[in-house]
């Protein structure tokens, strides 16, 4: 720009006494400056043009933010890759994240579940000698999608594991080496300054905190009310302050079915279809910083509800029994043993029909009573149930009530622990002359995770869990469980 600047200055000077004295030549020569100023104005524009461009590329990063990634001091956060833009769409980018998991697990008693222990057995019906598995199933990876605009955002998700079963196991035995893999999350979101809208499969909307553990249902039948479930929701953020959050959220779901009730429970038969009418949830949080760290107590709701049919062979008659739920969570930083920042988390919650997606009352949400015409038979479930022969009489909900609770210690930067309890309790009165139920469950634990570098650890995890029977059907069941877990974060 200086050296331009000085050209048009001998230019205009040089061109001074031309212009007072005309000639021919002098005409030549006045035409041949004017073009130069001609060529002289066009560099400027086009400097100017090439001067705006710098600028817009300067500020095109800004205008497109990256995926947050977990911070690592060693190197720089990802920057993620682009995917191809498939069906008429533009590139989103995309982020590649997840962690291997190896796991040797060892417990004194056998269980429902071996790589993953959802409940013990009866005393009398248990094998009561030790058992020992290696696994890799826990094993997970994902990917992050983001697509910005001028005035809004779309995210998206997809997250896998390996608890797929990898066969017909109603006919052959189910073989661990084969793992196909099982999505666990897929949904789109759309953010609009202070709101949200999510479609798809993720995380319930009720109960949104959950135990630290290495046992894959963490803490599920146990006290921890939580699974994920298809759903369209929507959340409003609400700032107090700088420091202080309000979230509000509703959600429209559907239910989802465990047991295929003896082949009677399919595609058009589920009773949470057959009810008729989606499943809604709601939940209010509060967020803030308390002693320099993360603060949340939320209150939360669900009603849903399951139909089924009197009469299986004919499909006809309807009997129907709703869901529902409420519960609080808290998430609480004390100002104690600052040391080792502690936290106190838990959750508290009270329903009926809780089974299913919900794993409340140890997985059994109704009672249901049928007929073969001369006796009555009681079930928590239709494995005993003939289509033909039998005819539904009355389905009445289980009710429960129950919460954990857990302490979080860091002793150092790279070692964690996390000690916890937590507890299952259906109302015993809903589970009359049902054989083999589960009175209540009970879990506690000590977890220990060491982070040799951000992206390596391995655990240590001690879980005892005890089921309460009838004396008359075996008597309370105890596990003590031990598992040894590596991880590579990704």
């Amino acid at each position: 720009m200086k050296k331009l600047g000085s050209l048009l200055i001998s230019l205009g000077i040089f061109s001074t006494p031309i212009l007072g004295y005309p000639s021919s030549k002098d005409e030549e020569v006045l035409k041949l400056l004017q073009q130069v100023l001609k060529e002289v104005e066009t560099l400027k524009r086009e400097n100017q043009e090439l001067k705006r461009e710098i600028e817009r590329l300067k500020a095109q990063p800004a205008s497109q933010p990256t995926i947050k990634t977990e911070e690592k001091p060693e190197t720089k956060p990802s920057e993620g890759f682009l995917s191809k833009g498939g069906y008429g769409a533009g590139k989103s980018k995309i982020d590649f994240y997840g962690f291997i998991k190896g796991d040797l697990i060892w417990q004194d008693s056998s269980s429902v579940g071996t790589i993953y222990l959802l409940w013990a057995l009866p005393q009398k019906m248990g094998r009561h000698d030790s058992t020992s598995t290696i696994t890799f199933r826990h094993s997970r990876f994902g990917f992050d999608l983001i697509k910005p605009y001028k005035d809004f955002t779309i995210k998206g998700k997809f997250e896998m594991d390996f608890y797929t079963q990898s066969d017909d196991i109603g006919n052959r035995p189910w073989n661990p080496e084969h793992a196909p893999v099982r999505g666990r999350l897929a949904y789109l979101e759309v953010i609009k300054g202070p709101w949200e809208l999510r479609v798809g499969h993720d995380w319930m909307t009720i109960s949104q905190i959950y135990p630290f553990l290495s046992n894959f249902p963490a803490g599920s039948y146990m006290g921890n009310l939580g699974y994920r479930a298809t759903q369209i929701r929507l959340t409003r953020k609400f700032e107090i302050s700088k420091e202080e959050l309000l979230r509000l959220q509703f959600a429209l779901e559907r239910p989802y079915n465990f047991g295929n009730l003896n082949n009677i429970v399919v595609f058009d038969s589920d009773p949470n279809n057959e009810y008729g009418k989606p499943g809604v949830e709601a939940r209010v949080a509060y967020e803030k910083k308390l002693f320099g760290r993360p603060f949340l107590f939320a209150l939360y709701g669900h009603l849903s509800g399951q139909e089924y049919k009197k009469n299986y062979a004919l499909n006809q008659g309807d009997v129907k029994s709703t869901s529902f739920s409420s519960g609080l969570e808290l998430v609480l930083p004390l100002p104690i043993f600052k040391k080792f920042s502690p936290v106190l988390s838990g959750e508290l919650w009270y329903g009926q029909n809780l089974a299913g997606y919900y794993t409340g009352g140890v997985n059994q949400g109704v009672r249901i009573k049928y007929t073969d015409g001369t006796n009555y038979y009681y079930s928590i479930d239709l494995r005993g149930f003939d289509r033909t022969k039998h005819r539904i009489v009355s389905v009445a909900p289980v009710h429960a009530v129950g919460g954990w609770a857990e302490l979080a210690l860091n002793f150092t930067s790279k070692f964690k622990g996390h000690f916890g309890f937590g507890i299952d309790n259906p109302l015993n009165k809903d589970l009359k002359y049902i054989k083999g139920a589960r009175l209540s469950q009970q879990m506690s634990y000590a977890h220990l995770l060491y982070r040799f570098v951000p992206e390596l650890g391995a655990g240590l995890e001690y879980l005892r869990v005890k089921t309460d029977y009838r004396k008359s059907e075996g008597d309370d069941g105890l596990v003590n469980r031990l598992m040894l877990s590596f991880y590579y974060y990704f």
